[in-house]
């Protein structure tokens, strides 16, 4: 891996421990809840193994499931110096922030394109742009990874499918855990079962990823 990124990565995986833990005090809504580390390692293997040109995420936090992700598009591009290639979508201005910063640490901001505002009005602002390219592969996203608001996952889905190349995968985070969103999630994996031409299954690790594959 990347020395900036994984430099960059140990750092935020103590802050979150330090949050956690009550060493630094902080509104639950203000706080990182980064995906767990071998859930990161999974997604950089699977980048990787895909061989994933263009992601796309729903929820920055503090960017470090974009590091993960940024660090195997380096891989895939070998020699290439990819410009935009992963459009991440936040709407907290403090995490905002701290995600820009920390992805120049690591010397990745190049890479990452940081869509401020709703996560419905961002999407809905590409869908827009995907129509009038709708034939152009350069436009549409190998992977998305949805973790933002379990509220809006179904609709989030719903936008983003269409974004996806036949063969890409829409990953969501949180169907196991934590309980509070098991109502949530169960929902949404009872709707995404039943859409038409997607495979999706669900992937023990962290605190459970759902994976849907576009199949036509």
């Amino acid at each position: 891996m990347d020395s900036r990124i994984t430099v960059m990565l140990s750092t935020l995986e103590k802050q979150a421990i330090a949050e956690k833990t009550g060493q630094i005090d902080l509104p639950r809504g203000e706080m990182m809840q980064p995906i767990t580390h071998d859930t990161g390692l999974f997604f950089n293997v699977l980048t990787i193994a895909s061989k994933a040109k263009r992601i796309l995420e729903i929820g920055t936090s503090a960017g470090y499931s974009a590091l993960w992700f940024a660090d195997a598009l380096k891989n895939n591009y070998g020699t290439q110096r990819p410009v935009k290639v992963i459009t991440t979508l936040e709407s907290n201005p403090s995490k905002i922030a701290a995600a820009r910063k920390n992805f120049r640490e690591a010397g990745v901001e190049g890479m990452i394109e940081v869509l401020e505002g709703k996560a419905l009005d961002s999407l809905k602002t590409l869908s827009k742009g995907n129509k009038k390219n709708i034939t152009s592969k350069e436009k549409k996203f190998d992977l998305v990874f949805l973790d933002a608001d379990k509220e809006n996952l179904i609709e989030y889905f719903d936008l983003v499918l269409p974004l996806v190349q036949v063969g890409g995968i829409i990953a969501a985070d949180n169907v196991l855990y934590p309980d509070e969103y098991r109502g949530l999630m169960q929902g949404y994996l009872d709707y995404i079962r039943k859409v038409k031409d997607v495979q999706s299954v669900t992937v023990p690790i962290g605190n459970g990823e759902e994976l849907s594959v576009r199949l036509a």
